[in-house]
């Protein structure tokens, strides 16, 4: 029993040494990519390298004369031209603002009284940000301690109110009202009247 699985492990190892005498040597190719007109690199004992190519090079073997090297093509005189690059600029710089302003404004839409509304719209629009034309925003601003700001709310009311109906009617109604009795700015006075007649 012994020698008949002596016998067979020899025989396997027989079949794998003549397996791997019918394999050719194979010889490794060294590919290297360079950019066009990019300068080569040099090592510290003087030989040159070069630093990219698109074509592979083989290296002489050492049974191959000196000078049988593959040399690489010079570049022409002319610079190439090279093709334009639409480069996509980072939007995480935008996507931040944006995010900002929303934050802002969303402040602005949660206060409830005069002062907080007034403190939150002059933050907005310290921070370099317009107010939207939507009426919502623009009803907040007409509590603002500042004329100035409320008035201009009125004009985009008005604007906004040829194409769409009133969302919230009777908050408008007491906030132009307050305006039309209270504000110092006649102008503001005047176009909260109109505006307060308009809606009726």
């Amino acid at each position: 029993m012994e020698g008949r699985r002596q016998k067979s492990g020899g025989g396997r190892r027989r079949r794998r040494k003549a397996k791997a005498e019918k394999r050719p040597a194979v010889e490794p190719v060294t590919i290297a990519a360079r950019r066009p007109n990019s300068p080569r690199l040099t090592k510290p004992n003087g030989r040159s390298v070069i630093a990219a190519s698109a074509t592979p090079v083989t290296r002489n073997r050492p049974d191959e004369p000196a000078g049988a090297e593959g040399v690489e093509p010079q570049a022409s005189a002319k610079p190439q031209r090279r093709s334009a690059r639409i480069i996509q600029l980072s939007r995480g710089d935008a996507d931040a603002k944006e995010q900002e302003r929303l934050r802002l404004l969303d402040r602005l839409m949660t206060c409830e009284t005069r002062g907080a509304i007034s403190r939150c719209a002059d933050t907005y629009t310290d921070a370099g940000f317009e107010f939207p034309e939507e009426q919502e925003v623009q009803l907040q601003l007409l509590e603002h301690f500042d004329d100035e700001h409320a008035g201009l709310a009125v004009e985009v009311l008005n604007r906004i109110l040829e194409t769409e109906p009133p969302l919230k009617r009777p908050i408008l109604d007491q906030r132009l009202k307050r305006l039309e009795e209270g504000s110092d700015d006649a102008g503001t006075r005047e176009a909260a009247a109109e505006l307060r007649r308009r809606i009726r």
